[in-house]
C-alpha cells in the first residue's frame, strides 16, 4: 500500500507532533506491506528518514536525516524566508499555509493520488484529491480555548471542521478526544479509531549510580527532586503544583525540590508571578529546555512525578514516568485516566490541598511510593508503538477497501 505522509513537523525540534511522527512510522516500517513516502514541505522522499534518538553522550547516529547541518538548503532557505516573512507580513502564517498548500499539490500531482493514501498526523490536511486519514490528538481549542493564543484558536475554528469533513477517517489518540469529536463535530463512531501511544524504550528504572553523572550536569541527585515535565502554559495547571508545593512541610520541600523541565509557552505571566516565592527560596528549579539524551535519566532519578494537567489528548509524561518507575501524581481530567489506571494518584486539577496531600503522602511514605512506582512500570507496558503503528495501518486498510482499492 502506497502512504503518503506530511513529515514536516519532523524538521523543527520535535514537539509531541513530532515525537507521534518518529516513533509511529519506526514501527510502520516494520510492517512490509506499506511503502511511505515522506513530505518535507519542499520534496518528497520514499520511506521515512525519522531523526535519531540521542545516545547519552549527546550525540547522534550519521543516520539522523534531519538535523540542521545535513538538511536540504531549499528547505533552509524556506525558514529564513519565513522568518524574513515574520518581520514585514501583517499575518506569515496564513501567507506560509498558502505556500505549503501550493507546494504539496505540486509535489503529489504525480502520485496518483486516487491510489495513495495521505496521512496528516497533524489535524488539518494540505489539499489532496485521493484517500485521507487525518489524527487529531485533542480538542482543547475547543474545549478550553481560553488556554490558547486566539490566533491558534481561530485557525483550528476555521479549518479543523472542514479538515473532519473531508478525511476519510479520523485517528484518535484517546477515548477522550473520541468523544470529544462526537461531542463538537457529531462524527460517526464508525469513522474514528483510536490508537493509544506509547513511551520510548529509553524511558526504563535506572540505578542510582547510573544515573549520577548526566543527573549532577543537571545539578540534581537521585532520588532527591519531585519532577513535572512540560511546556509552561495554562492548561498544564503548574499554578496549582506551586501552591500545593508551597504548602509542603519545610523539611520535604528542602529534601525534595520541584524541578520542572520545559520550553516557556504561552501567558507564563501569572504562572510566573506565582512562582517567585519558590524559586527564591531556592526550592523550585525551571530547567527550560533539556537536551533529548539528559530526559529519561531526569525521569528515571525522581522522587515522584507530578502532572495535575488540565487537559491531555493522551499525557504521555505521566507513561514516561511510569516506564521509568517512578510514581505518578495526576489529574483525573480528560485522557489521563485511560493511561494512568489505577497505576497512579489522581486528583481534581482545581483540589490544591488533595494535590498536596497526595504529594506528601507519595514523598513521606517510601514504601507506597516504591509499590506504586512498581505498579506503573507494569502498566507502561502494556502500550506499544508496535500496536499502535499496525491499528493506524489496519485504518489504512480499511480506507482503502471503502474506495475500491484491494492491498
Amino acid at each position: 500500500m502506497k502512504i503518503i505522509v506530511n513529515a514536516m513537523p519532523l524538521l523543527a525540534p520535535l514537539t509531541g507532533i513530532g515525537q507521534y511522527i518518529r516513533h509511529l512510522f519506526t514501527a510502520m516500517d516494520q510492517i512490509a506491506q506499506a511503502k511511505v513516502t515522506a513530505y518535507y514541505g519542499t520534496h518528497c522522499e520514499q520511506g521515512m528518514r525519522l531523526p535519531a534518538t540521542e545516545t547519552s553522550t549527546g550525540s547522534s547516529p550519521d543516520t539522523s536525516p534531519r538535523t540542521s547541518a545535513s538538511r536540504p538548503m531549499s528547505t533552509m532557505l524556506m525558514r529564513r524566508g519565513y522568518n524574513l516573512l515574520k518581520r514585514f507580513a501583517p499575518n506569515p502564517r496564513s501567507i506560509r499555509r498558502v505556500a505549503e498548500r501550493a507546494l504539496f499539490s505540486w509535489h503529489t500531482r504525480g502520485q496518483g493520488q486516487s491510489e495513495v493514501l495521505y496521512h496528516e498526523p497533524n489535524y488539518v490536511p494540505l489539499p489532496y484529491k485521493g484517500p485521507l486519514v487525518i489524527t487529531v490528538c485533542d480538542l482543547s481549542c475547543f474545549d478550553h480555548p481560553e488556554t490558547h493564543p486566539k490566533e491558534r484558536v481561530e485557525l483550528f475554528q476555521r479549518d479543523l471542521p472542514k479538515a473532519i469533513e473531508r478525511a476519510d477517517h479520523i485517528i484518535v489518540i484517546s477515548q477522550a478526544t473520541g468523544a470529544a469529536l462526537q461531542r463538537w463535530f457529531n462524527v460517526d463512531a464508525s469513522r474514528i479509531t483510536n490508537t493509544y501511544l506509547a513511551a520510548d524504550p529509553r524511558f526504563k528504572p535506572r540505578s542510582a549510580a547510573s544515573l549520577t553523572p548526566d543527573l549532577a550536569s543537571l545539578g540534581l541527585t537521585a532520588g532527591g527532586y519531585v519532577l513535572s515535565v512540560g511546556t509552561l502554559e495554562p492548561r498544564k495547571n503548574l499554578s496549582a503544583l506551586f501552591a500545593a508545593y508551597a504548602g509542603l512541610p519545610d523539611a520535604l520541600r528542602q529534601r525534595y525540590p520541584l524541578v520542572v523541565a520545559g520550553m516557556s509557552g504561552w501567558n507564563t505571566e501569572g504562572l510566573m508571578q506565582s512562582a517567585q516565592a519558590l524559586l527564591a527560596r531556592g526550592e523550585l528549579r525551571l530547567l527550560g529546555y533539556v537536551p533529548d539524551a539528559l530526559i529519561p535519566p531526569l525521569y528515571a532519578g525522581a522522587a515522584a512525578f507530578c502532572y495535575p494537567s488540565r487537559y491531555e489528548g493522551f499525557g504521555l509524561p505521566a507513561l514516561e514516568a511510569m516506564a521509568s518507575g517512578v510514581p505518578v501524581l495526576t489529574s483525573n481530567a480528560t485522557s489521563l485516566p485511560e493511561v494512568v489506571g489505577d497505576a497512579g494518584l489522581m486528583v481534581d486539577p482545581d483540589d490544591v490541598d488533595g494535590l498536596r496531600e497526595r504529594l506528601r503522602q507519595l514523598l513521606e511514605d517510601r514504601a507506597f511510593a516504591d509499590s506504586l512506582g512498581q505498579l506503573g512500570l507494569v502498566r507502561a507496558q502494556t502500550f506499544s508503538w508496535e500496536r499502535c503503528a499496525q491499528e493506524t495501518f489496519a485504518v489504512y486498510t480499511k480506507v482503502m477497501a471503502q474506495r475500491g482499492h484491494s492491498m
